[in-house]
């Protein structure tokens, strides 16, 4: 096996939305720092996503010095990262309820006129606590609105051979921002990583390995959150598991000792 190295470092802070590319990520106690700190709830107050609201995809995010600044259309807004909101509502993401921070009233309603409905932005504060439960370490026990684990790590040469699959069936290629990773890799062997239990990278070592599910979002061009290849999925791995079969590409894991990664970093892989 050839040196594994870290190609890609990203962070999401509103669930579904735009991105932020790194060189170098903080893996805190929840996963990466500000990765889905923040969501969109519509008004029963359950997650939005792209399956079902492809402008999202055109919500962008950054972070400069204490704020997280969101742009779409002409209008810019930005948050503290740092303070908390007094109101605190019952959210739910997947099938978890928890308590989040609704945002201003103003964003919201920028947010409801844009997207042509009533939604919230919540932030994820010390009222709020997404259990773990089996995936907990002895230093991460809770993350934010992510999907599943806190960290999500993808493999380039897995995104390599759907292509080849892809191109030998005369189909467009698919793309790594998809996917929506926090951890992009480059040297191991295709698909490899659905066998790793777990990888160091400097310091910062994560463990308790899941397979990430996929569905319809990775159809999506992540620009537009237009359907641009229906028929990725058909090409992803199938996997059968406690919840039946699974299409997957990526693995999900929880941090087991924190710090920072940067990109070219080596990567220490147990499997």
């Amino acid at each position: 096996m050839s040196e594994v190295r870290v190609t890609g470092l990203n962070i999401f802070p509103i669930k579904s939305c735009r991105g932020i590319a790194l060189s170098e990520l903080q893996i805190v106690n929840t996963g990466p720092r500000y990765d889905r700190g923040w969501m969109i709830v519509d008004q029963n107050n359950q997650f939005m996503t792209l399956r079902t609201q492809s402008k999202l995809s055109q919500i962008h995010t950054q972070i400069t010095n204490e704020n997280l600044e969101i742009q779409f259309e002409n209008q810019v807004f930005q948050l503290n990262l740092f303070s908390e909101s007094q109101d605190i509502q019952t959210v739910t993401v997947q099938d978890v309820q928890l308590k989040a921070g609704v945002e201003s009233a103003e964003i919201n309603l920028a947010l409801s006129e844009y997207l042509k409905q009533n939604v919230k932005l919540v932030r994820y504060q010390k009222d709020s606590f997404r259990d773990l439960e089996l995936a907990q370490t002895h230093v991460s026990k809770e993350t934010m609105f992510v999907d599943s684990r806190p960290v999500l790590l993808t493999n380039e040469e897995s995104l390599l051979e759907l292509n080849r699959q892809l191109a030998d069936d005369q189909l467009s290629p698919s793309s790594m921002d998809r996917y929506r990773a926090n951890i992009i890799i480059a040297g191991l062997a295709a698909f490899k990583e659905e066998t790793l239990k777990s990888i160091k990278i400097r310091n910062v070592e994560l463990t308790n390995s899941k397979m990430c599910p996929r569905c319809v979002i990775v159809n999506m061009d992540y620009q537009s959150g237009e359907v641009v290849l229906k028929e990725t999925l058909k090409y992803l791995p199938l996997h059968q598991t406690s919840k039946g079969p699974r299409i997957t590409f990526g693995q999900y894991f929880t941090p087991q000792s924190l710090g920072s990664i940067r990109i070219s970093d080596i990567c220490e892989l147990e499997f």
